[in-house]
C-alpha cells in the first residue's frame, strides 16, 4: 500500500508540474489580455470626457452666438448654431417671412444661401430643365403641422420659387 500511495503522489507531482507551465502561460495571457483591456478602457473614458468638453463649448458659443455675440463664423453655419442652441428650426432665417421677398427667378444660388441660409435638404432633380431643388422644411414627416419652402435651380440660377404659408402656419399654432 505505501509502494502505490508513493507511486500515486509522484504520478501527482508529474502531472502537476508538467501542467503548470500551460497554466502559468493561460494565466499570463489573461493578466495581459485585463491590462490592455484597461488601457483602452482609459484611453475611451479620455475621449468621451474630450468629446463632452468640446459639447459644452459648442452649446456655450451656440448659447452666445444666439444672444447676438457672434453671427456663426466659428462653426460657419448659423443653423448649426440654432440646432445646438435648442431653438432648432424657429430661429433660422428661411422660416422668417421677410427673408423671402428677395427671393425670385434670376437671382444666384449664392443670395439665396445669403438670404435663408443652407436648406435643410437639396436634390438633384430628375427633370431635365432643373438642375438641383432646395426643400426649406421644418418637419418631414408632420405634413400637416410643417413650415416648407421650395427652390428650383438651373445653371446655379433660380427658376422657380415656392414660398412657405406662413399665414396657415401662424392659424395651425
Amino acid at each position: 500500500m505505501r509502494n502505490t500511495l508513493s507511486k500515486a503522489c509522484a504520478a501527482a507531482l508529474v502531472v502537476t508540474t508538467s501542467l503548470l507551465p500551460f497554466y502559468v502561460q493561460a494565466e499570463d495571457a489573461t493578466v495581459d489580455r485585463i491590462a490592455r483591456l484597461e488601457a483602452r478602457l482609459l484611453e475611451l473614458e479620455s475621449r468621451l470626457a474630450d468629446t463632452e468638453q468640446e459639447t459644452k463649448e459648442v452649446k456655450v458659443l451656440a448659447a452666445s452666438s444666439h444672444a447676438g455675440v457672434s453671427n456663426g463664423s466659428i462653426l460657419g453655419n448659423t443653423a448649426t448654431l440654432d440646432i445646438l442652441a435648442g431653438s432648432a428650426w424657429r430661429n433660422l432665417r428661411w422660416t422668417q417671412a421677410e427673408q423671402w421677398t428677395e427671393v425670385r427667378r434670376g437671382i444666384s444660388e449664392e443670395k439665396v444661401i445669403e438670404l435663408l441660409g443652407s436648406a435643410p435638404r437639396s436634390v438633384k432633380s430628375a427633370k431635365p430643365r432643373v438642375d438641383k431643388v432646395s426643400y426649406y422644411e421644418t418637419s418631414i414627416r408632420d405634413r400637416s403641422n410643417s413650415l416648407r419652402g421650395k427652390v428650383s435651380f438651373r445653371n446655379g440660377m433660380v427658376i422657380a420659387v415656392q414660398k412657405p404659408n406662413f399665414k396657415s402656419h401662424k392659424q395651425a399654432q
